[in-house]
């Protein structure tokens, strides 16, 4: 047990078979404690540290929540080992979910799965799964260890094991399962909040520090872990390890700049890692201290979130002027920021923030959000999912999306466990066309070839002027034009064919014809190449 600056450390253990917990005195070895114990499958066990309140193993594979705080607990069986699916998918479309909110458990997950595949989703991205404390927190991402799993996920007594179910069942399906991982901050929060662990252990190492003692607070949690510690960087190794053994084909890395404070020599010993895993990495790549979408992330081996994509995107749909140059970009792979090869997560929205149907419903400038009326709203839906699906680089929607899944405006409710969060699983038959339109749409996503994106205007090379409000785009066998002006467009195809109108989100537009096409205002239509002529 590393704890430097302790005095005295000993381990508890509370057996059920004895009438009282044990206390084994441990040895100090240099900034090492050691000791030796008996403890039985299922017994608790803790550590104390100079006297202090109870305090978790921070290497534990297992954690109960109870009335008087976390405890470490000794698993009954092995730590589960699953195969990866062995592949990673050409075009990602990653379906963020969070446990609870989705289905309740792992296991009410893998009843939801064959709809995920049929829907045409070949990634699920998983929230924190994390043993976090549920008092305050509905999200996750306030984790008390690493290396274990939310026991309140599973509906027994094996977290871990009913993950990798979940896990075998998705790849069944054929569908990868990548994982939010926090690492950068803990829930021990600030100094206000009760000490679980690595504060009672090594303070000093395991949290970056102001001159004056205060947390560093970048992560805007109450802490920022250091990734220069040994000590932080292995267990941080030890939790992807075992997530890894638990068949985990990718990892999301909440506010992975963070990780970079070392000069991102920690983020590159991951992508190392990473390698030999054969495991996709992700980084969210910013926080309150630091923005390094693009290049300024210090290993190029990691896909990041383009909070660029979902800016330029949402301004462009609610039709805002001078933005053409910017949504060139976003469809071709962001080139600008990624180089020639498109390591862009494109997405709309994410677990924070408005849903895709509440960007329609509230009109903020801050989100870049527009209510745009009852009617509208079904084509505005649609519009996104163009944009998002038929777009260069991985993209990403939240569960429910496909079927307008509201929180009722609400844009954080990390705190919330109930209907606001929860996925309102009859909407999805009441938003059947927008389902069904999703499915079309990542079908018509595996017929393009985003390595050879062309922009064109509406009659000529395309219009960047302030006032454009319209692109369209090819990528191969695809051609897509969007239209977000407020009158109709007549679009000129220019790319040789023959082609085929497969999809209109507005239910007036033109048949194709002479090589043009007339897009209805604030509306996408999608051609196809046809092969067979």
């Amino acid at each position: 047990m590393h704890a430097p600056k302790a005095g005295i450390v000993s381990v508890v253990v509370e057996s059920r078979t004895a009438e009282a917990p044990v206390a084994v005195a441990m040895t100090r070895s240099g900034d090492e404690w050691h000791g030796t114990l008996r403890a039985a499958p299922g017994d608790r066990y803790w550590l104390i540290a100079d006297g202090s309140k109870p305090l978790l193993d921070p290497s534990a594979s297992d954690v109960e929540l109870t009335d008087g705080g976390p405890v470490s607990v000794v698993r009954a069986t092995p730590w589960p080992n699953e195969p990866p699916l062995g592949r990673h998918h050409r075009c990602p479309v990653v379906y963020e979910l969070h446990v609870r909110g989705f289905a309740r458990t792992f296991a009410g997950a893998i009843e939801r799965l064959s709809y995920l595949a049929d829907l045409g989703v070949n990634v699920v991205e998983v929230m924190p799964i994390h043993p976090f404390d549920t008092s305050a927190n509905y999200w996750g991402y306030m984790p008390i260890v690493w290396g274990a799993v939310h026991r309140q996920f599973a509906e027994g007594g094996d977290a871990p094991a009913e993950f990798a179910a979940m896990v075998r069942a998705a790849h069944a399906n054929d569908i990868e399962v990548w994982v939010d991982v926090v690492f950068n901050h803990t829930g021990e929060g600030d100094r206000s909040m009760p000490t679980w662990c690595l504060r009672g252990l090594d303070d000093a190492g395991a949290y970056r520090h102001r001159p004056d003692g205060r947390y560093v607070d970048d992560s805007g949690c109450g802490n920022d872990t250091d990734p220069s510690s040994p000590f932080i960087r292995r267990l941080v190794m030890e939790a992807l390890d075992r997530y890894a053994d638990l068949g985990v084909d990718g990892f999301r890395f909440d506010l992975a700049s963070l990780l970079t404070r070392d000069g991102g020599q920690l983020v590159r010993e991951i992508g190392d890692w990473a390698e030999r895993r054969g495991v996709v990495l992700v980084a969210e790549p910013w926080d309150l201290g630091a923005y390094q979408v693009g290049a300024a992330f210090p290993d190029d081996r990691w896909l990041q979130w383009n909070d660029r994509f979902r800016d330029d995107m949402r301004g462009f749909l609610r039709s805002e002027p001078g933005l053409v140059p910017a949504v060139m970009q976003a469809v071709s792979g962001s080139p600008g920021l990624f180089g020639a090869t498109s390591r862009s997560v494109n997405f709309l929205d994410a677990h924070d923030g408005l849903t895709m149907h509440d960007l329609t419903t509230v009109t903020d400038d801050r989100h870049r959000s527009w209510d745009c009326g009852v009617e509208l709203r079904p084509q505005q839906l649609a519009n996104a999912f163009c944009l998002l699906l038929l777009s260069a680089g991985t993209a990403m929607f939240v569960m429910g999306d496909e079927f307008a899944r509201t929180q009722g405006g609400h844009d954080n409710p990390y705190d919330i466990d109930g209907p606001v969060t929860w996925v309102d699983w009859t909407r999805l038959e009441q938003w059947r066309g927008l389902g069904d339109i999703v499915r079309r749409l990542i079908s018509l996503r595996a017929r393009a070839d985003f390595s050879m994106v062309r922009c064109h205007g509406v009659d000529g090379p395309p219009d960047t002027t302030a006032d454009s409000r319209s692109l369209a785009w090819s990528a191969g066998d695809v051609y897509v034009m969007a239209n977000m002006w407020f009158d109709d467009l007549a679009f000129h195809v220019h790319e040789p064919g023959p082609w085929v109108e497969v999809l209109s989100t507005a239910p007036r537009s033109s048949s194709l014809a002479l090589g043009m096409v007339t897009v209805a205002p604030r509306s996408v239509v999608v051609l196809v190449r046809d092969r067979r002529a």
